[in-house]
């Protein structure tokens, strides 16, 4: 499963069975947490020929859930994550992610739709920008798919296997 998806999942996850890392005043569950990654010309074609960017940063998340009078649970995540990369030659760049769903539970799995998007610019020659829109199905815990993409854009990772190709958050 793909990193930024098992992120997403986890902290969803963790606001879900334990309880809230911090509850706003509106009743949503706000984390931050450290974000990594390293991700390498042989995953992702959209970066030059044997390049590798070592990144870390700050995510946050906020996450609500409500359950309706007819006992519809929906679950409303944002996540956003910034911080600097690193390539072999020691250029620097900066990258930003961000995540938004909308999900509905039946039967003990979610679906709903998704925003996913990721971004890395600075002074070497790696420059990406990669994201998609779709309607996902998940349980939080084992599987993710997104079945129905409505939009996608510079190859951020297989709908199929769930395998990361440019999009490594």
């Amino acid at each position: 499963m793909r990193p930024s998806v098992v992120t997403v999942i986890g902290v969803v996850s963790f606001a879900l069975s334990l309880g809230s890392i911090v509850v706003a005043s509106n009743g949503a569950t706000v984390e931050t947490f450290p974000v990594s990654f390293v991700l390498t010309s042989a995953t992702c074609s959209n970066l030059p020929s044997e390049t590798e960017l070592v990144g870390s940063g700050t995510g946050k998340s906020i996450t609500t859930t409500r359950t309706d009078r007819d006992g519809v649970v929906t679950v409303r995540n944002s996540t956003h994550s910034q911080g600097t990369a690193t390539d072999q030659d020691g250029n620097t760049y900066v990258f930003n992610y961000s995540n938004e769903f909308r999900a509905t539970l039946d039967g003990g799995v979610y679906s709903g739709f998704m925003t996913d998007s990721f971004a890395v610019a600075g002074h070497g020659p790696a420059r990406l920008n990669n994201g998609f829109v779709g309607h996902f199905v998940s349980d939080f815990s084992t599987f993710f798919t997104v079945p129905d993409v409505v939009s996608s854009h510079g190859d951020p990772l297989d709908f199929v296997t769930g395998e990361v190709h440019c999009d490594p958050l």
